[in-house]
């Protein structure tokens, strides 16, 4: 974590053992294209079929049946809503609208392959070290690490800040002409990096309401992923927190799977995984106003603790050093939690397996996609 202006380290929180050591599990960076090519896969051999470009238009949640926009109807005995935070299913479920409603604050997201900053002295720590570049600073953030590219390593940059786009767009690809005038007196290699860079997506941050449930009262209709739970980008845990989801809700269909068992796995399911979402979602807002703060004395204690207290610690101010919040976030076992419910709550064995895992189910399942 460094000072906005001279790119002076602040704290450093060395996650890469406590992830292998403690939580058992490694600290990825990865490619949101890889990710998806990976669940494609997986999907792909469990018997999953896929329909691209079939925008769902109206949802039927008694029957439950799904409409594409092409007037094909898809029938099941459960539908699964993926359909992230612009959700129609949302809607259907809560029985009113649920709008995305805006944090005020916008992304410009940056990605280069390194060998474009080859060469260039001040850049090269940036360009090999593997890690987390974190810069805070005055209702904004600078975020860089790096990915392998299909064929050689990219580096990310994620620019959060305060809205500059027009009203009425929620996305559009800019130039680096806006994200030098807004990041303009931030550390001088920030603006050394754009000076290479043409392209620049940028969009609007939204979150949403929390919801009372995710399961709409039918039993036949579930939410999963953003359209339960938008994050805000500032713990990077929207992906973390779907693939939660689906692990619990995969392990108990497959414990569970049929329709007579469906409800008390949907109830479950929300048990399980609505009070965890809740708090992670609420803990990456205030992660956004400890890293945002403007410049004066507030920011000044901050950045002196931050100082006298590298690495992890339990109490720490910084939630992304707290030992306490760490062990809560990464050593999350959901197969663990999983399993401690259902002896607390000695389910039915209605035709379940005993091992929890992902697997097919005699249940059929349609999922909506965003």
């Amino acid at each position: 974590m460094m000072r906005w202006k001279d790119g002076q380290v602040l704290v450093e929180c060395p996650l890469k053992e406590p992830a292998h050591n403690e939580y058992k599990s490694p600290y990825w960076h990865i490619h949101r294209a890889d990710l998806h090519r990976g669940l494609l896969e997986a999907a792909t051999a469990l018997g999953c079929k896929m329909y691209l470009d079939s925008r769902v238009v109206k949802i039927d949640s008694a029957v439950p049946s799904l409409t594409t926009k092409n007037g094909e109807v898809h029938t099941a005995d459960l539908i699964v809503a993926s359909d992230g935070l612009h959700s129609m299913a949302r809607e259907v479920v809560m029985g009113k609208p649920g709008p995305p409603v805006p944090t005020g604050q916008m992304v410009y997201r940056v990605t280069l392959p390194v060998s474009k900053l080859k060469g260039i002295p001040e850049l090269e720590e940036l360009i090999s070290v593997p890690r987390n570049n974190h810069w805070i600073g005055p209702h904004g953030t600078i975020l860089s690490y790096l990915l392998e590219g299909v064929n050689e390593t990219l580096i990310n940059f994620v620019f959060t800040c305060d809205v500059n786009m027009p009203d009425g767009v929620n996305q559009k690809i800019g130039d680096n002409a806006e994200v030098r005038a807004s990041f303009k007196d931030w550390d001088p290699r920030i603006d050394k990096m754009l000076e290479h860079v043409d392209e620049v997506l940028e969009w609007r941050l939204y979150t949403h309401e929390e919801l009372p449930s995710w399961v709409h009262p039918s039993q036949k209709l579930c939410l999963i992923g953003d359209a339960a739970h938008a994050m805000t980008p500032y713990l990077a845990q929207g992906a973390a927190m779907g693939i939660e989801d689906s692990a619990i809700l995969g392990g108990l269909l497959e414990k569970y799977p049929t329709k007579e068992t469906l409800p008390k796995v949907l109830h479950a399911y929300e048990q399980l995984r609505i009070k965890r979402a809740a708090k992670v979602a609420s803990a990456s807002i205030e992660s956004r106003y400890f890293t945002q703060m403007p410049d004066g004395e507030k920011q000044a204690d901050r950045d002196e603790y931050l100082l006298s207290h590298p690495g992890i610690w339990k109490g720490h101010r910084n939630i992304r050093s707290q030992k306490e919040f760490l062990d809560e976030l990464f050593g999350y076992d959901a197969y663990a939690e999983l399993d401690k419910y259902i002896a607390a709550h000695e389910f039915e064995r209605k035709g379940g397996v005993e091992k929890s895992g992902f697997g097919k189910s005699s249940l059929e399942q349609v999922s909506l996609t965003a």
